[in-house]
């Protein structure tokens, strides 16, 4: 069973808010919640847990203890719980890049914002065929997936190891995180890594080379900022 914390978690990520701002629409200090999702306070304050219910209908009980529903009752007809079944989470990395050139080398311990969509939208509108592996968003450094990919652009992946030819891929060479398109030898004696800008050379490992290289994920699709 969750504890606490993780509870309070599971609704601050179910209602789609930061800590700050769920801090802020509860009239709350953010560090209220923040030492809370720690672990550091075990029994929140009454009036974490009054505004909680009164706000958003969250069952106090099931807070404290993990007994019941999260929501007291149906909110405006809809099945809050059955909603939360059906919510994915998606992580957020600010400061993660994957470079369409020659390999970026991220932090080891990056910032991830978390965030909760329906079932519905991560699957028809983000193209994700299988939610539940995980789901990243990471931006794009570099030209060489022009005009697939562009420089400085968003891009959406289902986390998984297993990729198929003409899959656009996010793959770690010994600590270097490349975005391009996978081809692979049926035998696993050989993979490519294209880049979709012809100035730029394929990566090719083969041999025991292929031990240095994980894939990551697929790249499902991408958001252009204006």
């Amino acid at each position: 069973m969750r504890e606490i914390n993780e509870r309070l978690k599971l609704i601050r990520q179910n209602l789609g808010l930061s800590q700050q701002k769920l801090a802020e629409e509860l009239g709350l200090q953010r560090n209220i919640v923040a030492d809370v999702e720690r672990g550091k306070v075990k029994n929140p304050n009454f009036k974490l847990l009054r505004k909680l219910e009164e706000k958003y209908n969250i069952n106090p009980d099931w807070l404290l203890t993990g007994e019941g529903e999260m929501y007291k009752t149906q909110k405006g007809g809809i099945n809050v719980a059955e909603k939360l079944e059906n919510a994915v989470e998606i992580n957020y990395l600010p400061e993660v890049y994957a470079a369409a050139g020659y390999g970026a080398v991220n932090e080891d311990y990056p910032i991830i914002e978390k965030m909760s969509c329906s079932l519905e939208f991560v699957s028809s509108i983000l193209n994700i065929k299988n939610p539940y592996n995980g789901v990243d968003i990471i931006k794009v450094i570099g030209d060489s997936m022009e005009p697939f990919i562009s420089n400085g652009e968003v891009v959406v992946i289902e986390k998984t190891h297993n990729a198929h030819n003409g899959d656009i891929v996010i793959a770690n060479i010994n600590g270097n995180v490349y975005v391009k398109r996978l081809e692979k030898d049926p035998f696993g004696k050989w993979v490519k890594l294209i880049s979709e800008n012809p100035e730029y050379e394929t990566i090719k490992l083969e041999g025991e080379e292929l031990n240095y290289m994980q894939i990551v994920g697929i790249v499902r699709s991408k958001i252009r900022p204006f």
